[in-house]
């Protein structure tokens, strides 16, 4: 026997739910569906994984060693497989499923499915489970092959694989067919077995069958766990993160109330980070369901990728995580809340300011919704800051490099547009006279955009009771006949102010 090779099987009926109908679409490739998913966990523990008969297979002995050994290795299994397993029997209550949760351990795959068939037959007969049945005592229903063959078998007074091992192999062969002994060689680990390898997809396209009608946001959403859960272990395992995906829905019913309805209905969703979590997809998905209007009930729904990046983990600190000890591990990230108040109010109603390399203070960043900042890349995204809910009072002025001293002076905020001040007594005038407390900043820039853009400015700090401080600047002369024109003197405006 192989002894060098460690094959762990678990019954597939806990992890794969019964399916309903597939309906393929033309030309398109039909999606996966979510039996053929369910297995896509173990990937994450080792690369030969493999469906034989009713058993999910898994050869480890090539990487305990990353695991720690194979004590640990098959405590992590272990979780990991009844986390599985909840996820798609979240009808059967806890209790009923831990009893169902076995597995079996060999040297080859038949050895170790043979295993796991005479564990559960005897676990649903209430009797003790073997540590490792020998497989010369396993019964010979256990083996497919032989079962095929039992009558005969029987009627030769073989009750085991050893029994029937024993018999003359050209005989055998003869009577019941070459297939028979391979098989047995197979399981002995005389003969090496071909394996179908478990492979994900290159693109995420997952179909899943309700089996009943779903009318309303929250249905839909439960039933779409299982495939985010899915999309979570598609993504771990190609090392891949989601910037943006796709729910499709197909309707119960062609026509309602003498209007016909289209077969499909889509719903797409962005986010501005790449993620392998879904915690923060599940809260769009959310609000994006719950203002949908259903015409009629959903029968399928299909859960499809549209734009994953290659994704690392984050390196992790060595210093104590201040955020949850002081509370605030349930808190979002900018870019989520920005995501989840756009899927609420919609996305013109969240606006994200985008830099711009210019001096000029007006035209050192644009405002952009959050939907067409949720395009751009994720590096791009992280550097933007974002003002929630239009009809705020002023525009926040991005700061640059402040190398420059003055520029630690600059306002925090910036008027809509600079307005005019009033000039009396050679003084700038706003609400009574300016006193300026400093200054000059001489700015000159927007040349390249031609005269009617050139900003030749002196920029101020000035003060008075009324209005606090504010940032004012003062038309610079460019010429000496311009400045002498009367109808062309240097005016003043306010163009920032503080707090």
């Amino acid at each position: 026997m192989q002894a060098h090779e460690h094959w762990i099987a678990w019954p597939l009926a806990l992890l794969a739910a019964p399916q309903g109908r597939e309906e393929p679409e033309g030309k398109e490739a039909v999606p996966v569906t979510a039996a053929e998913s369910a297995c896509w966990w173990a990937l994450e523990f080792s690369p030969r994984v493999a469906v034989l008969e009713e058993a999910l297979l898994m050869e480890t002995s090539m990487v305990q060693r990353l695991w720690g050994g194979l004590q640990p290795m098959l405590e992590q299994l272990d979780r990991a497989f009844a986390l599985a397993c909840l996820a798609s029997q979240a009808g059967m209550p806890d209790a009923e499923l831990g009893k169902s949760m076995v597995r079996a351990e060999a040297d080859t795959p038949w050895l170790a499915l043979a295993r796991l068939r005479l564990m559960q037959r005897l676990q649903e007969q209430g009797k003790a489970l073997p540590a490792a049945m020998p497989a010369d005592a396993l019964p010979l229903w256990t083996l497919t092959v032989l079962q095929q063959h039992s009558a005969v078998l029987m009627r030769l007074g073989c009750r085991t694989w050893g029994q029937a091992r024993e018999l003359p192999r050209a005989g055998l062969s003869r009577r019941l067919g070459g297939q028979l002994l391979r098989v047995l060689d197979e399981a002995y680990g005389l003969l090496p077995q071909p394996m179908n390898w478990l492979q994900l997809p290159e693109t995420f396209v997952l179909r899943h069958d309700l089996g009943y009608p779903a009318r309303n946001a929250d249905a839909v959403l439960q039933v779409a766990q299982p495939l985010l859960r899915a999309l979570q272990s598609w993504l771990q395992a190609r090392h891949h993160a989601v910037l943006s995906l796709q729910l499709r829905w197909h309707h119960d019913l062609r026509r309602i109330d003498g209007q016909e309805l289209p077969a499909w209905e889509s719903l797409c969703i962005r986010t501005a980070q790449p993620t392998q979590g879904m915690a923060h997809l599940q809260r769009l998905l959310r609000e994006h369901l719950g203002q949908q209007h259903w015409r009629a009930p959903v029968d399928m729904l299909e859960l499809q990728a549209l734009k994953t990046v290659p994704w690392s983990a984050a390196p992790l600190s060595c210093l104590p995580d201040l955020a949850a000890q002081q509370g605030s591990a349930n808190s979002l990230a900018w870019h989520e809340w920005v995501e989840r108040v756009g899927a609420r109010w919609g996305d013109e109603a969240v606006r994200m300011v985008e830099p711009h390399a210019d001096y000029r203070p007006e035209a050192m960043q644009s405002w952009k919704s959050a939907a067409q900042c949720n395009t751009r890349s994720a590096q791009q995204s992280t550097q933007q800051r974002a003002a929630a809910l239009p009809g705020a009072a002023g525009k926040s002025r991005t700061r640059h490099d402040c190398s420059d001293p003055w520029q630690a002076l600059w306002p925090p905020w910036l008027l809509p547009r600079p307005e005019a001040l009033a000039i009396r007594n050679n003084r700038p005038h706003w609400h009574g006279p300016l006193q300026l407390r400093a200054g000059p900043y001489r700015l000159e820039s927007g040349w390249w955009e031609g005269a009617q853009t050139l900003a030749a400015r002196d920029y101020f700090v000035a003060f008075n009771e009324v209005v606090g401080h504010v940032w004012i600047y003062r038309e610079r002369a460019q010429t000496g006949a311009w400045l002498t024109a009367a109808s062309h003197a240097p005016s003043w405006f306010v163009q920032g102010v503080y707090g």
